[in-house]
């Protein structure tokens, strides 16, 4: 499997606080990678150094074969990279459509493809019923969709989903699983944060794990349960 995404030896310090500690990962095109910790081990910190938000202080990032270390997140997403936040990212007071066709005019300048996009996109997240909603009246779950179809609107290579399942019930975790697996059969590349290992085994082939902004595991994820040194730091004697 060729790489889609190399991060070499990337360090990222706030002040004296070192978030990122010579990270390095490689990332296959088509896979789905899990990266998990505890909170402040530098998860977030590494998406939003691949995404473009914060520029490394060390260590480079290679996507597509191209070093993207220093350009801005609007370039990285004309390249193939998009990203969903922790917490919503959406206007509230426009309507979902325009919501998702925004993202999508900011890729598109032929606006007969940007709405074609924008209708697959709410097609593929099951929002077309809400289209006309304002976001600020969905409930978190649809809320959630609303931040997918805008990351997956640019017709993108790599998708970084940070912590997707957080807050939603079983049964829609179950309906974004479908949507990440149903958009990775159709070429697109994952990295998704989360805190339950349980979710990220029903879908990623390798996790890394995190811990105060070190590497301390890469591997399958049924290999991460059994890693003394993931239980103690990270799962607390225990899977969660």
């Amino acid at each position: 499997m060729s790489s889609l995404l190399v991060c070499e030896g990337v360090t990222k310090r706030f002040g004296g606080l070192v978030a990122l500690n010579n990270v390095s990962i490689e990332v296959g095109k088509g896979e789905i990678l899990g990266i998990i910790g505890p909170n402040g081990s530098g998860k977030t910190t590494l998406i939003n150094v691949i995404s473009g938000v914060l520029l490394p202080d060390d260590g480079r990032v290679i996507f597509d074969g191209k070093d993207v270390s220093k350009l801005k997140p609007h370039v990285r997403v004309s390249l193939g990279i998009s990203r969903t936040f922790q917490g919503s990212r959406v206007y509230p007071y426009l309507p979902v459509y325009y919501n998702v066709a925004l993202s999508a005019r900011s890729v598109y300048r032929d606006p007969e493809i940007a709405r074609a996009k924008t209708n697959w996109a709410l097609t593929v997240t099951k929002l077309i019923a809400e289209a006309v909603e304002l976001p600020i009246n969905l409930t978190p779950f649809k809320l959630r969709m609303v931040e997918i179809a805008r990351a997956i609107v640019t017709n993108p290579k790599l998708v970084l989903l940070d912590e997707p399942f957080a807050g939603l019930s079983a049964e829609e975790v179950e309906e974004v699983i479908k949507i990440i697996n149903k958009l990775n059969n159709l070429g697109v590349t994952f990295i998704i944060v989360e805190h339950k290992l349980r979710y990220l085994m029903k879908l990623a082939e390798r996790v890394v794990v995190l811990n105060n902004g070190i590497k301390i595991f890469e591997g399958p994820p049924s290999e991460a349960i059994k890693d003394r040194e993931v239980i103690q730091v990270y799962l607390g004697g225990g899977v969660s």
